[in-house]
């Protein structure tokens, strides 16, 4: 029983890295598409919030399943892995407003100056890092601190 959910665990950690780097690569085409005013990039870039909804949805499920056998240290993983995802999603969110906004601006003659593309490309980047730190930070002491 104990292998099992350890194995449930393994799997809640793989897919927060999966869900993290969706993220992460939806942020970098997003900024890419309104640094370039790329259209094509900016579609593209939203096809990947329909992903990471999908991602929400499924360590979601997995978080439920593991619900239904834990101890109190393993509560406070699951319930923190699931507040986690719903923030993840959010930023996901963003991510593809961003690449929408840079849709509805591709028509228009709007001054690239008035907008600090490098001030926007540093947030991005910070936020991608908190991205990946939170998953790095769950994962190694989360569940692969975890002794059975």
């Amino acid at each position: 029983m104990r292998n099992r959910f350890d194995r449930q665990l393994l799997e809640l950690n793989n897919e927060l890295i999966q869900m993290g780097s969706l993220i992460e690569q939806a942020i970098e085409m997003g900024i890419s598409a309104l640094v370039k005013q790329d259209v094509e990039k900016a579609e593209q870039a939203i096809k990947f919030d329909v992903e990471v909804d999908e991602q929400e949805k499924t360590i979601e499920s997995l978080c439920m399943k593991l619900l239904l056998q834990p101890v109190a240290k393993d509560l406070r993983l699951i319930s923190a892995a699931l507040k986690m995802i719903t923030d993840m999603e959010r930023i996901g969110d963003h991510a593809a407003d961003i690449s929408e906004m840079t849709i509805l601006m591709a028509d228009s003659d709007y001054e690239k100056s008035a907008i600090n593309m490098e001030v926007i490309k540093e947030m991005a980047k910070e936020t991608t890092d908190m991205v990946i730190k939170s998953v790095d930070a769950f994962v190694n002491t989360g569940t692969l601190g975890h002794q059975p």
